[in-house]
């Protein structure tokens, strides 16, 4: 066996004695770069990847583009669309260049209605990968008015309408692929998918609905007790309550609970009440806030029988005025007085000392007290 000539060109023993005999011949200059084969090749118009962009100034580029439409419009199709077939074969690196031909071939427009079919149902393959989801639709209807019988025509329109979320429409595909191969486990397996994701987004859907429907119930029920007890309601435009509770109907004792605010702006404090019960009296409240006395009131000065409790009222020309409210009143009393508004489902007290402080007289003034 010879002895194989090593990259520096000098021949050598086992042993690594150099040996008589030629060196490495020279590369003559026309020779590919063995470095940079790949990218040597692609400089030769009959193995280019991609054109160039001065390919129409090439005369051999030009030459080998004009022999791909050599032949029959079928010849021409059926050529693209093996070209389109080989690319595909080799990856995704390659799809794009699959859909190239598989649209080259279906512009040929050529007579074999099988061939157009097989370019229609390949392109979609291809569409399908890279997500042109509305494209493989349109090319699978185009292969199914050839042939309402393609089943992968059937299968790549169910997933694509998947992808869609068109589940009903994706499950009738799948059913008709199956009508014509009852035995097609990928269409079992895609059918499968979508009918579990279209069951559990169903199941969402009903939850929500249900969900909506019990709150829309609840309001009804709510704005029909106000009605009932002639409760004034007002809602301030863009108005977003900065706490989660709300007017609560008692079904069972026919009464309602509104979350209250206590306000005591001598000291720009409040107390809130999440669920004030209309039959409840304000003293009651009153007597339950001021039991111990507040952090901002270490000296107790603020106790029920110390206070005076105040509500605003609003006349239908939305004027603000001010109202003493006993602390033996029933809460519905005020609910229900013809100059108090329930403003965006909120009750307001306002507690202030009963003593007279200068403060109190300028408090009172801005309501024209």
């Amino acid at each position: 066996m010879a002895t194989p000539i090593p990259e520096d060109g000098i021949r050598r023993s086992k042993t690594g004695i150099p040996l008589p005999g030629p060196e490495k011949p020279q590369r003559p200059e026309w020779a590919l770069d063995e470095q940079e084969l790949h990218k040597s090749m692609d400089s030769v118009p009959l193995f280019m990847n991609s054109l160039p962009e001065d390919a129409h100034e090439n005369p051999l580029i030009q030459a080998l583009q004009d022999l791909a439409y050599d032949g029959t419009p079928e010849e021409v199709a059926e050529n693209f669309k093996n070209q389109g077939n080989e690319c595909f074969k080799q990856g995704k690196k390659f799809y794009k260049d699959a859909l190239v031909f598989y649209t080259n071939g279906i512009d040929v427009a050529c007579k074999d209605e099988k061939l157009n079919e097989t370019l229609y149902v390949n392109r979609a393959a291809c569409n399908l990968h890279f997500g042109n989801y509305r494209k493989v639709l349109t090319d699978c209807a185009q292969a199914l008015k050839l042939n309402s019988q393609n089943v992968k025509a059937l299968f790549r329109s169910a997933k694509a309408l998947f992808a869609l979320e068109m589940f009903p429409e994706a499950i009738d595909c799948c059913e008709h692929a199956l009508n014509l191969d009852p035995d097609n486990q990928a269409v079992k397996d895609e059918q499968a998918k979508i009918k579990k994701e279209f069951e559990h987004r169903e199941a969402v859907r009903k939850a929500k609905e249900l969900r909506e429907q019990k709150i829309r119930e609840k309001k009804m029920k709510i704005e029909s007790a106000l009605e009932k007890r002639k409760i004034r309601t007002a809602a301030t435009p863009g108005f977003k309550p900065d706490h989660p509770h709300e007017i609560q109907l008692l079904e069972d004792l026919d009464q309602i609970t509104v979350p209250t605010f206590f306000l005591y702006p001598e000291h720009n404090e409040s107390d809130l009440i999440q669920a004030f019960n209309e039959q409840d009296a304000i003293g009651d409240q009153v007597a339950e806030i001021f039991f111990e006395p507040a952090p901002w009131d270490p000296e107790h000065t603020y106790r029920p029988e110390t206070v005076q409790v105040y509500f605003e009222t609003e006349d239908n020309g939305g004027n603000i005025g001010l109202m003493k409210v006993g602390q033996n009143v029933k809460f519905l009393t005020v609910l229900a007085h013809s100059k108090h508004v329930l403003r965006d489902g909120i009750a307001r007290f306002i507690v202030v000392p009963k003593a007279d402080s200068q403060w109190k007289k300028d408090w009172l003034a801005k309501y024209g007290k």
